[in-house]
C-alpha cells in the first residue's frame, strides 16, 4: 500500500519576494472546514542553519478551495518574537479546531548556553490570521517536539500526542490528557514531567533497537469507523538519516491503544526533491485530511517544498485491518 503522489509537486514552493519564506517552506498542517482548505506552514527566511540568523523559522497561512492551488499571506501569522523562540524560531505547525477555536502547537527554538532548547509551544485564533500565543506547554526541562490535539475529547478528556527525546535514537510518541481546554492552554504545572515520569502508561508509539532516529508525531488524528488513522513519522530503520511516511490504527476508546501498524512506510523519500534538499531523504507528514473518499496526505519533501500524496480512504483502512497488522 503506497500513497500516490500528485503529478506537479510540489504545491508550495519558498517565495523570494518574502523574506521571511525566500528560504524553503515545509511541514503544513491543514484543517478542512466547509469546503475550504486552511494550511499553516513553516517557512525559513534562508537555509544555512549553521550560522547564526540566518536559518529562522515563522508560520505562513495559505487557503485553497481544492486542496492543490493554495493563495498565502504576505506576512507570517506566527514569527519569532520571544526568548524561547529567539534561536531558530518557530517551526512545524499543528492545527486542530475545538469548538470556535483554532489551537496550534508549534516547536519553539530557543538558546540554552549555546544549545538548541526545544520545546512545545501553542497559540490560538479564532480566524486563522490572528494569533495569541501562550508560551511553553511542553515539558520544560527536556527536549519535546511535535505536538497534535484530537480533534475530540476522549472519555471526557482532551488527548494530545507529542514527540519527546526527539530527534534521536530515544524518540517517543508520548500521550498527555487534560480535563478543560484551559489546562491544554495553560497546563498544570508539573503535569508534563509527571506523564513522562510514568513512561510505560504513557509512550505510545516506543523506539526500536539498532534505529538512527524514533517514531515522530505526524498529523492530527482522523477519526474514522475502523479507529483513529494516524499519519506519523516512522522511526528510522535505514543505514542513513531517512524521514518516512506511516499509518496506524488507533482504538477509538483509547489512542494509547494500536490496533494496527502499516508494515512498511506508505511513502518514503524516492524523487529527487525529497532525497536531495535542504535535508536529504525527508517525505514528513503533518496535513492529514478526508475529502470524500479521498484521504490527502501533505508533507515536506527534503525540507525545501510541500507536497501532496493520495490514496482512497477505505484502501488504506483495508490494508491495515486485512493484512494480519493487528497487534
Amino acid at each position: 500500500m503506497k500513497l500516490k503522489r500528485y503529478p506537479k509537486n510540489p504545491i508550495l514552493e519558498k517565495n523570494p519576494e518574502h523574506v521571511w519564506e525566500k528560504g524553503s517552506v515545509l511541514n503544513p498542517s491543514v484543517l478542512y472546514e466547509d469546503g475550504i482548505f486552511h494550511m499553516v506552514y513553516r517557512a525559513t527566511n534562508d537555509t544555512h542553519a549553521d550560522i547564526p540568523g540566518k536559518y529562522m523559522s515563522s508560520v505562513g497561512y495559505a487557503i485553497s478551495l481544492d486542496g492543490i492551488h493554495f493563495a498565502r499571506s504576505k506576512e507570517p501569522v506566527i514569527a519569532p518574537e520571544h526568548e524561547y523562540e529567539h534561536k531558530l524560531g518557530c517551526e512545524d505547525p499543528r492545527v486542530t479546531k475545538i469548538d470556535d477555536q483554532y489551537v496550534l502547537y508549534y516547536t519553539a527554538v530557543g538558546d540554552d548556553d549555546g544549545n538548541d532548547k526545544v520545546r512545545i509551544a501553542l497559540a490560538t485564533s479564532t480566524d486563522f490570521r490572528t494569533w495569541k500565543k501562550h508560551g511553553i506547554v511542553g515539558p520544560k526541562h527536556t527536549t519535546s517536539k511535535a505536538a497534535v490535539l484530537f480533534p475530540e475529547k476522549i472519555h471526557g478528556k482532551y488527548v494530545m500526542f507529542y514527540t519527546w527525546m526527539s530527534d534521536s535514537a530515544m524518540s517517543t510518541i508520548m500521550e498527555a490528557r487534560f480535563d478543560t481546554l484551559e489546562e491544554v492552554i495553560h497546563p498544570p504545572d508539573g503535569i508534563m514531567v509527571n506523564d513522562i515520569d510514568r513512561y510505560e502508561e504513557n509512550a505510545v508509539f516506543k523506539p526500536l533497537e539498532h534505529t538512527f532516529r524514533g517514531p515522530e508525531v505526524g498529523a492530527v488524528p482522523i477519526k474514522t469507523h475502523a479507529g483513529w488513522l494516524f499519519i506519523y513519522c516512522s522511526a528510522n530503520v535505514s543505514d542513513h538519516p531517512e524521514w518516512t511516511i506511516s499509518a496506524a490504527l488507533l482504538d477509538l476508546h483509547d489512542p494509547r491503544k494500536i490496533l494496527a501498524i502499516a508494515e512498511e512506510p506508505i511513502l518514503r523519500p524516492e524523487t529527487d526533491e525529497e532525497r536531495h534538499g535542504v535535508v536529504n531523504n525527508v517525505t514528513f507528514p503533518e496535513g492529514a485530511v478526508v475529502v470524500g473518499d479521498e484521504l490527502y496526505v501533505y508533507y515536506g519533501s527534503g525540507d525545501q517544498g510541500i507536497c501532496l500524496a493520495t490514496c482512497k480512504l477505505d484502501d488504506l483502512l483495508s490494508h491495515l485491518q486485512t493484512r494480519n497488522q493487528y497487534i
